[in-house]
C-alpha cells in the first residue's frame, strides 16, 4: 500500500519544483469537482434503486411518470446491472481523481514547510477518508433515503449522460459480474424444520410471538410428516349409508350426526361405492319420505381412496385438485380402514374447533367430581396425553386411540368391569356394548414421590 503513495509523493515533488500559483487553485477545483461527482453517484445509487423497489410495489407518488426525468429514470431502471456498473465506475473514478489531487496538494503544501513524508502520508489518508465519508457518502445517501423520488429526478439527467457514454465499459462489467455470479457455488445450507422450531420457541420465550402462534408454526412443520392413519376416523366410528337404506332413515342419520356428507356402502363397510351429500337430499325433504325410494348409487358422488401411509400435505393437494372434502382410507387388502376429511386436515394445523352441530355430549372425555376421567375409547392418545399430562405413546406404537391401547394391552376383547394398570394410570372398562368398548374410566395413581 505504501508504494502507490510513495509514487504520489515523488510525482508531487516533480510538480512542486515547476509549479506556479495557479497549480494549487487547479488542484482545489479538481478536489471540489471530485467531491461533487462522488456525492452525485453515491446519492444516485441509493435513490434510484430505492425508487425501483417503490415501482415494483406501486408505492409511488401519483405524479410519477408525468415528467421527462421520470421517463429517463424508468429507462435506466430497465437495465439495473448496467446502471449499477455505471454508478460504481463513475464513483470510483471520481474518488481516485479526488484522492490524487488531494495527495498532490498536500505534498506541495508539506514541501514548503519541510514536513516529514510519513506525517504527510498519515494526514492524507485521514483527511481524504474523512472528507469522502462525510461529504461524498453519508450526507448524500442520507438525503437520498429521505426523498428517493426527488433526488432521482434531480440527478437523472447527469447520470443518464454517464449511462450512455460509459455503456461499453458498464455492459462488459455487468456481463462479467453475471457470469461470475453463475460460476460461484451457492450456499448448500438450508433452513431445517428443527431450526424453524427453535426460532419459534425463542420468539415465544422473548415475547415476539405468542403461544398460539408458536403452536401454529409447529403444527405446520409437522403437517408434512404426519400420515393419514394418525388422524383418520377409524372404521368403528364411521357413520355411513347403506345402498338399501330408506330415505327417512338417512334423514334421521344426517340430523343426528350433523354431517354434510357420508360414505355410501354396498353390503358392508368394506365396499364403499360413493359419497352422499346432505344437500342433494334437500329436494326430497317435503315428500313422503317413508314411501319415497331413491337410488343412492346415482345420487352419490365418486369416492377418493387413499392408503393409510399417505402424507397430509399430499392429501391436501389431492383435495384441491379433485375439489373434494373426503377420502376413504383402505388397507393393504382393500378393506375400509377409516375416513378423513378436509376438516381433519385443518384441525391438524389450527387445532381442534367445534362446529355448529357440536354440543357437550360430543366431548371425548369428562372430568368427574371425584377426580377421575371418563374417556371415549376413540379419543386420540395425543389428546389424552395433553389432558392427563402423562406420556402414553412412542414412535413405534401401532395404535392411535385409547381403545387401541386397551386392545393392545389385553390382546383380547375386554369385558365390563375389568381394570388395567398402565403408566401410573388405572384404566377401568366401564361400558361394553355389542363387542365394543363404549366408556373407559381413568384414574391417575399416586407415584412414590407424590405420596
Amino acid at each position: 500500500m505504501s508504494t502507490p503513495f510513495n509514487g504520489l509523493l515523488f510525482l508531487s515533488q516533480l510538480i512542486t519544483e515547476s509549479s506556479d500559483w495557479w497549480l494549487s487553485t487547479t488542484l482545489i477545483v479538481t478536489i471540489v469537482i471530485g467531491l461533487i461527482f462522488s456525492a452525485l453517484f453515491s446519492a444516485s445509487e441509493v435513490a434510484l434503486f430505492a425508487l425501483a423497489n417503490k415501482i415494483k410495489s406501486a408505492n409511488l407518488d401519483s405524479s410519477f411518470g408525468q415528467l421527462v426525468s421520470d421517463g429517463i429514470i424508468k429507462k435506466m431502471l430497465e437495465k439495473p446491472r448496467r446502471l449499477l456498473a455505471t454508478i460504481l465506475i463513475g464513483n470510483t473514478f471520481a474518488n481516485v481523481i479526488l484522492s490524487v489531487a488531494a495527495a498532490v496538494l498536500t505534498a506541495n503544501f508539506a514541501s514548503s514547510f519541510d514536513i516529514p513524508s510519513y506525517m504527510v502520508l498519515i494526514f492524507q489518508v485521514l483527511a481524504v477518508t474523512f472528507v469522502i465519508l462525510i461529504l461524498s457518502e453519508i450526507t448524500p445517501k442520507t438525503m437520498a433515503i429521505k426523498s428517493p423520488l426527488g433526488v432521482s429526478r434531480f440527478i437523472s439527467r447527469p447520470i443518464y449522460f454517464f449511462f450512455i457514454i460509459l455503456r461499453p465499459i458498464a455492459a462488459i462489467m455487468a456481463k462479467s459480474a453475471f457470469l461470475l455470479e453463475r460460476t460461484l457455488p451457492r450456499p448448500a445450507h438450508k433452513l431445517k424444520s428443527t431450526d424453524i422450531r427453535t426460532m419459534a420457541k425463542m420468539g415465544s420465550e422473548q415475547g415476539s410471538i405468542n403461544d398460539d402462534e408458536q403452536e401454529l408454526i409447529e403444527n405446520v412443520i409437522e403437517f408434512g410428516n404426519t400420515t393419514v392413519k394418525e388422524i383418520m376416523t377409524s372404521r368403528m366410528n364411521i357413520k355411513a349409508v347403506g345402498s338399501n337404506e330408506s330415505l327417512s332413515n338417512v334423514i334421521v342419520m344426517i340430523q343426528d350426526a350433523g354431517f354434510s356428507r357420508m360414505p355410501l356402502y354396498q353390503d358392508d363397510i368394506d365396499h364403499i361405492i360413493g359419497i352422499v351429500f346432505a344437500k342433494d337430499i334437500l329436494p326430497y325433504l317435503f315428500t313422503d319420505t317413508n314411501n319415497t325410494v331413491l337410488n343412492w348409487k346415482t345420487l352419490a358422488k365418486p369416492v377418493h381412496f387413499i392408503p393409510p401411509t399417505k402424507k397430509l400435505d399430499d392429501l391436501l393437494r389431492d383435495f384441491q385438485r379433485k375439489k373434494t372434502h373426503m377420502a376413504v382410507v383402505v388397507d393393504e387388502y382393500g378393506g375400509t380402514e377409516g375416513i378423513i376429511t378436509l376438516d381433519d386436515l385443518l384441525e391438524e394445523i389450527i387445532g381442534d374447533f367445534e362446529d355448529e352441530h357440536s354440543d357437550e355430549d360430543d366431548k371425548l372425555y369428562t372430568l368427574q367430581k371425584n377426580g377421575t376421567y371418563l374417556f371415549d375409547p376413540s379419543i386420540d392418545l395425543d389428546d389424552m396425553e395433553t389432558v392427563l399430562k402423562v406420556d402414553l405413546t412412542t414412535d413405534k406404537d401401532e395404535y392411535e386411540t385409547l381403545g387401541g391401547l386397551v386392545y393392545h394391552l389385553m390382546e383380547r376383547l375386554p369385558t365390563m368391569g375389568e381394570m388395567i394398570i398402565f403408566n401410573d394410570l388405572e384404566l377401568y372398562i366401564q361400558t361394553v356394548e355389542k363387542n365394543r368398548i363404549k366408556k373407559v374410566r381413568v384414574r391417575k395413581l399416586l407415584t412414590k414421590s407424590e405420596g
